[in-house]
């Protein structure tokens, strides 16, 4: 099956609200994906709902509210919201403007989010880990957020090329979601070759027999959202 490949450029409104990279119409059987922007002295909606969520900060810094605990974020930040926690994020960083991806489970299109949260939830730190603690070479994919840090629906890892590489060609029964940081390499799928660049969202289904190859001198960087088996 053909993957489905959508660059933020495409379908993002400079100011305008989240723009769907992967969404309900592109039936992902996990997990949906969102680009979005925050401008210096704005902020996220705040809100808080009964779904895990995860986000990645692509560049910009601020911090994160969660239940009331400022956290600092920064760019290669990647963030696991645990349900029920009332967040927001505020652009104070001083270095222009935030831009993320964020991922949510399906149950999310199924369930309004609420204004704030109930006073008897139990309050649960987010889990914030920087892309520079992850070894960014060629390699496997390297978990970055897991089933060890508690979450429930996916995982979010990290994999790389250096020139003239390729992943291992496989096939698994899940589907992978996945975003493109840095520069551009070959995705097959069943056979067939698609381009794919920084700022793509990508994804493939399960069943499906693919592979990453390098396309240039220089290395490519990309997350992949697993779902947890």
């Amino acid at each position: 099956m053909d993957p489905i490949i959508k660059n933020f450029r495409n379908v993002y409104v400079p100011e305008g609200p989240p723009a769907r990279m992967i969404w309900a119409e592109d039936n992902p059987p996990t997990c949906t994906m969102t680009y979005s922007e925050i401008y210096p002295n704005r902020t996220s909606s705040h809100h808080s709902h009964p779904w895990e969520h995860e986000i990645f900060i692509i560049k910009g810094s601020g911090t994160l509210i969660c239940d009331g605990i400022e956290h600092t974020i920064r760019s290669g930040d990647a963030i696991y919201i645990p349900p029920n926690s009332d967040h927001y994020t505020l652009n104070n960083g001083g270095q222009g403007v935030i831009r993320r991806i964020e991922v949510n489970p399906l149950s999310a299109l199924q369930t309004e989010p609420r204004p704030e949260i109930p006073k008897y939830q139990t309050i649960r730190s987010p889990i914030i880990k920087n892309l520079d603690t992850v070894d960014q070479t060629s390699g496997p994919a390297r978990t970055i957020i897991g089933t060890d840090d508690g979450v429930e629906t996916y995982t979010m890892s990290f994999r790389g090329l250096l020139k003239d590489e390729c992943s291992p060609k496989h096939i698994h029964s899940g589907e992978h979601l996945a975003f493109f940081l840095e520069g551009t390499a070959i995705l097959e799928c069943d056979g067939q070759d698609f381009f794919v660049a920084e700022g793509d969202a990508i994804l493939v289904s399960g069943e499906t027999s693919h592979e990453w190859r390098s396309n240039s001198d220089n290395s490519a960087k990309w997350l992949v959202f697993n779902p947890v088996q």
